[in-house]
């Protein structure tokens, strides 16, 4: 994974901060559209054979993803789509953007739909999605509430 495409937002504030920290070893191509972002990952995949990845945050940009992650789907290209979310405490409360992810990605990204509750656990999630993305050429979805984005990781 060496470039990420995506449209800073609230949601994804953390993630984008963590990628400027990585000081080029992965390159964030900023967009003017989420949709832009899924269909630049879907194009990466569809030319290089590698996996696309694209970020977006909650809400409207969430749903602003679908086109091209259904580009994706139907033409069997592995793309990971890493999509913010608001915090964990405010899920399911009708907060500002609040969505169900879930049932939002379910047909795109079928069953590998997961979401991230502690800095822990984002490594792992991010490795496997983006293994099965590759090796079985489909789109995967890991959704980062933003306090999970921000929150201190443990070292191990």
């Amino acid at each position: 994974m060496r470039r990420v495409f995506g449209c800073p937002g609230d949601g994804i504030g953390g993630l984008v901060n963590a990628l400027a920290r990585t000081k080029g070893v992965i390159d964030f191509v900023q967009v003017r559209h989420e949709e832009m972002a899924a269909l630049m990952a879907c194009g990466t995949a569809k030319f290089t054979g590698e996996v696309g990845v694209c970020i977006a945050s909650s809400g409207p940009g969430a749903v602003h993803f679908l086109n091209g992650l259904y580009d994706a789907r139907l033409d069997h290209q592995p793309v990971l789509a890493l999509v913010g979310q608001q915090a964990c405490t405010a899920l399911g409360s009708h907060y500002q953007q609040d969505l169900d992810l879930k049932s939002l990605f379910r047909d795109v990204a079928g069953a590998y739909i997961k979401t991230a509750f502690t800095p822990a656990q984002v490594p792992h999630l991010i490795d496997l999605a983006y293994r099965i993305a590759k090796a079985e050429r489909r789109v995967i979805c890991v959704i980062l509430p933003n306090d999970v984005q921000t929150a201190r990781m443990e070292e191990p």
